[in-house]
């Protein structure tokens, strides 16, 4: 609106002058013609009774002293030229000591003339001064042509850039008081367009952080309403596409583990199962080695029953870990203890610290190291010395627990799997151990992350908040 009312007014001004400049050429071009027909009539009439015949030859004779006053009378100068274009007389000699007319007229400007028998009208600029000239034939009593009449016309005012000056003047307030109004109604316009907008985009935000779809309230049945309308329309499905998402996602969670404990627990029962069967067709009360059978039937199904304990145990942690009893710890000395369990198994400690205090469940910490540590452990070969090194650094804001290994490092192809539930590269490995460290790692608002080259090794790094008492 605005930008429309500011291009009306300047395209109006742009118009008005050149429609002022149009009407000052008109009255100064039809100023000229008649200056130029009462003229030609008076020459005309001097023609007539003067007692020296019109020629061509005696043009200076006829005019010599005529041409001052009939240039007097009518109060403009006059210029006689010859047919072939020279200046023969002047009633003001300043004009050509001036340089403001031409001597001589130019080849076009006698060709224009000859061909339009009539008059031509020149705008020409002479000596930087900008003026009309008209040039017509002074015919003789019988019709031809004895000489051209030249009236230079300088009384070209500019008073037209006053007057648009002063229409303009008096048309500003007109577009003041338009363009306050204008802004004004401009403003309640986007106000009353985009208030909605706005209560619209702030109810989807909350609704994006919250997860609360509130529907919105317009009772008016215009382009807003309908906005409104689409977005209740659209959040009463999205609830019902959230429900559907979320039960889905919880039934095909919970198949999935109950797949994973089937397929665990399958594998024990399958041996239990066929030594039960070799145990009750081989062994004899009266057999000699009754006793050393028995004892290694206990020992294999004891074996496997604790194999599934350990299953049972590991899922059960799984499924309670959101459960938490954060205290200070200090995580230099857990890791300390932690490392001295595994002395036999090459494992030692890079460097001591003796105070990293941190916010957590201390349990939760103890297994993190277990499961780093007996990984590390279990991806050596049997064929290569084990050397796993411990460190603990702080980086930034954060306590840095890293372990590395000279194992057989993880695949590429494996590593985007790595933190996933149910995923191992173990044939023994139920996938658990690193998909609960990175959960509990979640909780604590932590990372952890490896590094891993095959036939190299591989490092897990793990990074804790430090902890700052209150002092």
């Amino acid at each position: 609106m605005l930008t429309l009312l500011l291009s009306s007014f300047f395209f109006i001004g742009i118009f008005t002058f050149y429609n002022f400049k149009k009407q000052n050429e008109n009255y100064h071009d039809k100023r000229l013609i008649r200056k130029e027909a009462s003229t030609l009539t008076s020459i005309s009439y001097f023609l007539k009774s003067s007692t020296i015949d019109a020629d061509k030859r005696n043009i200076y004779q006829l005019f010599r002293f005529k041409i001052h006053e009939i240039a007097n009378i009518h109060n403009i100068d006059l210029n006689i030229y010859s047919l072939e274009g020279e200046i023969i007389i002047s009633s003001n000699k300043a004009l050509i000591t001036d340089k403001l007319i031409p001597k001589t007229l130019d080849k076009q400007s006698l060709k224009d003339l000859s061909e339009n028998k009539e008059r031509i009208k020149l705008n020409l600029i002479q000596n930087g001064e900008e003026y009309l000239n008209s040039f017509q034939y002074i015919h003789d009593h019988k019709g031809n042509p004895i000489a051209i009449i030249s009236i230079p016309y300088f009384q070209l005012d500019e008073t037209y850039k006053r007057d648009l000056k002063s229409y303009l003047v008096a048309l500003s307030p007109i577009y003041v008081i338009l363009f306050l109004g204008a802004s004004i109604m401009a403003f309640l316009l986007s106000r009353q367009i985009t208030e909605p907008l706005r209560r619209l985009s702030q109810t989807m935000h909350e609704a994006a952080l919250t997860k609360k779809y509130v529907p919105l309230r317009w009772h008016s049945p215009d382009e807003i309403g309908q906005l409104v309308h689409q977005y209740n329309f659209m959040v009463k499905e999205l609830e019902k596409s959230a429900a559907l998402l979320a039960k889905t996602e919880k039934e095909s969670a919970w198949k999935e583990m109950a797949k994973q404990v089937a397929h665990e627990i399958k594998n024990p029962l399958t041996p239990m199962k066929l030594n039960i069967q070799l145990f009750e067709r081989q062994l004899k009360a009266e057999d000699p080695n009754f006793d050393e059978k028995m004892r290694k039937f206990s020992a294999s199904i004891v074996d496997q029953i604790d194999t599934l304990a350990h299953i049972a145990s590991a899922f059960s942690d799984f499924a309670r870990m959101p459960t938490q009893n954060k205290e200070v710890i200090n995580l230099a000395n857990l890791v300390e203890n932690t490392v001295g369990l595994f002395d036999a198994a090459h494992v030692h400690l890079e460097k001591e610290i003796h105070q990293a205090l941190i916010l957590a469940d201390h349990d939760q910490i103890v297994r993190i190291m277990n499961n780093l540590l007996n990984n590390a452990i279990e991806s050596i070969p049997a064929d290569r010395t084990s050397e796993i090194v411990v460190s603990l650094d702080k980086v930034h804001s954060n306590w840095q627990l890293s372990v590395k290994d000279n194992g057989e490092g993880i695949p590429k192809t494996l590593q985007k799997n790595i933190f996933q539930p149910n995923f191992t590269t173990k044939s023994s490995g139920i996938g658990l151990g690193l998909a609960m460290v990175k959960r509990i790692m979640d909780d604590l608002n932590g990372e952890i992350w490896f590094e891993s080259e095959e036939n190299i090794g591989t490092s897990f790094f793990v990074s804790f908040p430090i902890h700052r008492q209150n002092s």
